[in-house]
C-alpha cells in the first residue's frame, strides 16, 4: 500500500505546530528567564506582527483554580426615569462589557436580589476590580458663563466645588452633552506630544449640540472662559479646552495628562456606557484557590495514569496497529488542547 508523503508532510507540519503551541508556555517561561515550574509571571503571546498575529497561548484558570476576586455590587442615587431593577439590568450589561473589554477571562457577572450585582473576576485583586468596576465615568461638558458657582449650583450639578469655581466671575453651564451620547471611545497618542489621549465620537444628538456649543465658543475672544469647553468626569475636570474652531464632525479628543494605563481605562468605561446610578461595594473577597495546586497535580496524575493504561492495552493486544492508534490518539489530544490554547483567548 502507497502512502501519501504529501499526507504524511501534512501531519507531521500539523503535529509540529500543535507541540509548539502546547509548549508555548516553556517556550515563554525559558525566552523571559523564569523557572520551568511555579507561578506564571506575565501573559505568553504569540506576537507575528507581519500576519497580524497577537495571541495570548495560556490556559484561562477559573476562580476555583487560581482564586481572584469575589465582589458584591449595590446600585444607588438611580437616575430619573429608571426603577432600580432596570437601572440593575442595564448595570449588569455595562459591567459585563466592561470586564470583556479589559481582558478578564472566565468571569460572572449577575444580577441579585433588585439592586445587587455579582461579580467574579479570576486571576484580578481587589484594587484591579475596583478600578474598572466601581467608577460612573459620567461625561458631561460644561460652558463657562458669567456669574457665581454658588453652594446650590455645585449640589445641583454634582461638581467638584474646586473645579465649578476655577475662574473667578464664571460657573459652569451644563451643555446637556454627556456620555450616553458617545458611540465610541478608543484611548490614542497626541501625535504632538506623544501623550495618551481618549478619542469620542457622538451620535447624531450629541454632534448637533457639540457642533453648535463649539460654534459659539469660536466666537469668542481666545483664551478666554467664553472660548472654553469643560469636560468633567463624574465631578472632576478633566479638560478646560480652548476652542479653536467650530467642530461638527460627530468627535472629539481628551486629554489631561493620563498615563497609558488610565486612558486605556477611561475608553474602556465610555465605550462600555456610563453606570445609570451609583455602585457601590457592599462586600468583596479575595478568593484563593479552592481546589488547589495538590489537587490539580493529582488530577493531572490520573488522567497521564488512565492513557497509559490504554496505550498499554493497545500495544500487547494489536502490536503494530495498535502502536499506530495510539500515537494517533496522542496526536489527536495534542491538536485539541493547542486549539483550546490558542482559541480561548
Amino acid at each position: 500500500m502507497r502512502v501519501d508523503r504529501r499526507l504524511l508532510l501534512l501531519i507531521g507540519v500539523v503535529a509540529l505546530l500543535a507541540l509548539f503551541i502546547d509548549g508555548f508556555a516553556y517556550i515563554y517561561r525559558t525566552a523571559t528567564h523564569q523557572p520551568l515550574t511555579g507561578p506564571l509571571k506575565g501573559t505568553p503571546t504569540l506576537s507575528i506582527p507581519f500576519l497580524g498575529l497577537n495571541t495570548p497561548i495560556f490556559v484561562h484558570k477559573g476562580l476555583d483554580l487560581q482564586g481572584g476576586t469575589h465582589l458584591e455590587l449595590e446600585i444607588s442615587n438611580v437616575r430619573s426615569g429608571m426603577t432600580t431593577a432596570e437601572a440593575r439590568d442595564v448595570a449588569v450589561n455595562i459591567i459585563e462589557r466592561r470586564v470583556n473589554s479589559s481582558g478578564f477571562a472566565e468571569s460572572v457577572v449577575r444580577a441579585e436580589g433588585t439592586n445587587r450585582i455579582i461579580v467574579e473576576l479570576p486571576g484580578v485583586n481587589l484594587e484591579q476590580a475596583k478600578q474598572i468596576l466601581g467608577k460612573t465615568s459620567y461625561l458631561r461638558i460644561f460652558e463657562w458663563v458669567p456669574g457665581t458657582a454658588d453652594a446650590k449650583t455645585i449640589q445641583d450639578l454634582q461638581l467638584n466645588p474646586t473645579d465649578a469655581n476655577t475662574y473667578q466671575g464664571y460657573k459652569p453651564q451644563y451643555t446637556h452633552i454627556d456620555g450616553s451620547m458617545i458611540t465610541s471611545a478608543t484611548r490614542s497618542t497626541d501625535s504632538q506630544t506623544n501623550l495618551p489621549d481618549v478619542n469620542i465620537s457622538f451620535n447624531s444628538t450629541g454632534s448637533d449640540l457639540f457642533c453648535k456649543v463649539t460654534t459659539d465658543r469660536f466666537s469668542h475672544t481666545q483664551g478666554t472662559p467664553d472660548n472654553k469647553i469643560a469636560i468633567f468626569i463624574d465631578q472632576n475636570l478633566v479638560e478646560d479646552a480652548n476652542v479653536n474652531g467650530a467642530i461638527c464632525g460627530g468627535s472629539g479628543i481628551i486629554t489631561g495628562g493620563f498615563t497609558a494605563a488610565s486612558a486605556e481605562q477611561l475608553a474602556v468605561q465610555l465605550n462600555s456606557g456610563a453606570l445609570p446610578g451609583t455602585i457601590s461595594i457592599a462586600s468583596s473577597t479575595e478568593v484563593g484557590a479552592t481546589l488547589g495546586a495538590s489537587t490539580v497535580t493529582l488530577s493531572l496524575a490520573a488522567g497521564a495514569f488512565g492513557l497509559a493504561i490504554v496505550v498499554l492495552f493497545m500495544l500487547l493486544y494489536y502490536r503494530l496497529p495498535g502502536l499506530v492508534a495510539s500515537l494517533a490518539l496522542m496526536l489527536y489530544a495534542a491538536i485539541a488542547l493547542a486549539i483550546f490554547l490558542a482559541g480561548d483567548t
